[in-house]
């Protein structure tokens, strides 16, 4: 969707009115008030003499996002593993620069197995290829460790199932990296939607993530050579045994993403996030069907996961969702829309555009003319005289030491503190459970269990690996209560027939 300087003026000035009309606070990086994330958040510091001692499995990109967001007041990086000489040259500056002098007592492992018989460690940050996230959770929460894994919670609904369940066992806490449960963006978004009169009853949402890995079509672009998922072979992970872990190539280790055996391609790795949130919206309400397309549409480079993705997803009417259908697509080939959210409601629209900016607008009402797109609309009369700071913005993705309470880490940085919190406040956890699954949902218990503990990320798993079967058998998948529900042995990959 265009819009031009002024209509994206008029629309961020209406959202951050609707935002003094809920009595939220818009948080950004001009706040700097020590500790304002835990506030916002409902957790409380940790002793800076006593942080919670953590180790990161898996040290990619998005591995070293984690390493780059760790609060030191509350999280000591004490130990790291990854099998790729690549990656672990490139943790190791990170570290280096990041933990100056203390990065000498930073351990490497290269099995991270070694690394969870560790007994100082307490918490692991696991950020493997998907199809390992099962396993190394599983083997960490066995060994007594507290796990944050990175989102898809796993590659079966099964194996997510098989880690809530462990994690119950061992009473120890399992969060998965779903970082838009701990977006001051989202959250002020969910309030203006609960409200109701500001964009009446959300009847579509159209979500999207849209790329271009093609350098614009270039020639040689559909062998991969510009896609970030498709990189080139590194010289110092050529040396590297692939089969001794698992692997049947160099290529299926590096480009593990494009593999259906290693990974679950779009929906899996940015179409999750988008589903999730579309749920928060709609009340976190579970979807009742999907269907859709899918193929690789442009690459020739051998890839087995889609390029192009289109899905529909429709919403039970007896819910507070209300009938509503949500819509889905993430390609490879353009990036004019970039990615986003448009919630739109019979009284106005909400967009969500690429975790940073928000913008309302309201509906036309009869007679009325001009766009809608040019209207300020105040709500003057509801206002509350609390300080809101300028804007909605989370432009960075990872907030540095440095700049503590700059809130704009995209969530990575709240959701590793809460759980340092709650790991050092043992008594103050409430654990999820078949008679309590989802206290995260009631205010007061909110600030004492992970926001994006096992069970909801089971639901986010349940709908990305559905919807993935509705595209792979080109049908329309109806979703079983039993899928949500960790207690029940029924899954949709033993379930679902073409």
């Amino acid at each position: 969707m265009f819009l031009n300087n002024a209509q994206r003026q008029v629309g961020a000035d209406n959202f951050k009115d609707a935002v003094r009309v809920t009595r939220r606070q818009v948080l950004t990086g001009a706040l700097a008030a020590p500790g304002a994330a835990g506030l916002f958040w409902g957790y409380g510091q940790v002793d800076k003499k006593d942080p919670v001692r953590v180790a990161v499995i898996g040290t990619g990109n998005q591995g070293q996002a984690h390493i780059g967001s760790m609060n030191p007041d509350y999280l000591k990086l004490v130990a790291y593993s990854d099998i790729r000489p690549y990656n672990q040259k490139r943790a190791q500056m990170l570290i280096n620069d990041k933990f100056g002098d203390q990065a000498k007592d930073v351990k490497f492992y290269q099995d991270y197995r070694k690394l969870l018989d560790d007994k100082s460690i307490e918490m692991v940050i696991i950020v493997l290829p998907l199809h390992l996230h099962a396993e190394a959770t599983v083997a960490a929460l066995q060994a007594g460790k507290h796990v944050l894994c990175e989102k898809l919670m796993a590659q079966t609904v099964t194996q997510c199932k098989q880690m809530i369940n462990e994690a119950d066992k061992a009473k120890r806490l399992l969060a998965i990296g779903h970082q838009r449960h701990y977006s001051y963006l989202y959250a002020n978004c969910r309030s203006i939607i609960e409200r109701g009169d500001v964009l009446g009853e959300v009847r579509h949402i159209r979500a999207y993530w849209h790329r271009n890995q093609t350098n614009a079509g270039a020639p040689g672009s559909e062998k991969g050579l510009y896609d970030g998922w498709f990189p080139p072979i590194p010289d110092d992970d050529k040396s590297v045994d692939f089969a001794q872990y698992g692997y049947k190539s160099i290529e299926e280790l590096v480009r593990w993403r494009v593999y259906n055996r290693t990974g679950a391609g779009l929906m899996a790795e940015l179409g999750s996030h988008q589903l999730d949130a579309a749920s928060i919206f709609l009340g976190k309400t579970h979807p009742q069907a999907v269907s859709g397309f899918g193929d690789v549409l442009y690459f020739t480079d051998g890839r087995q996961v889609e390029d192009h993705i289109f899905l529909t997803f429709e919403f039970p009417k007896n819910s507070p969702a209300k009938g509503a259908v949500v819509t889905y697509s993430s390609i490879n080939t353009n990036v004019f829309d970039g990615y986003g959210e448009q919630v739109m409601g019979t009284k106005g629209t909400l967009i969500v555009q690429e975790e940073r900016d928000a913008y309302v607008f309201r509906e036309p009402r009869i007679g009325e003319g001009g766009s809608m797109r040019d209207t300020r609309v105040s709500w003057a009369e509801d206002r509350v005289g609390r300080p809101v700071t300028e804007s909605g913005s989370t432009a960075r993705w990872v907030s540095s030491v440095e700049t503590p309470d700059t809130l704009t880490s995209r969530g990575y940085r709240e959701e590793q503190e809460h759980m340092a919190w709650l790991i050092r406040n043992p008594d103050k956890i409430i654990w999820p459970s078949a008679a309590d699954p989802h206290p995260e949902n009631d205010p007061a218990k909110a600030p004492f269990v992970p926001r994006c503990h096992g069970r909801v990320a089971l639901a986010d798993a349940v709908i990305a690996l559905v919807a993935n079967m509705a595209m792979h058998k080109h049908m329309r998948i109806e979703f079983k209560p039993e899928w949500f529900d960790p207690a029940s042995p029924s899954n949709p990959e033993a379930e679902v027939k073409a």
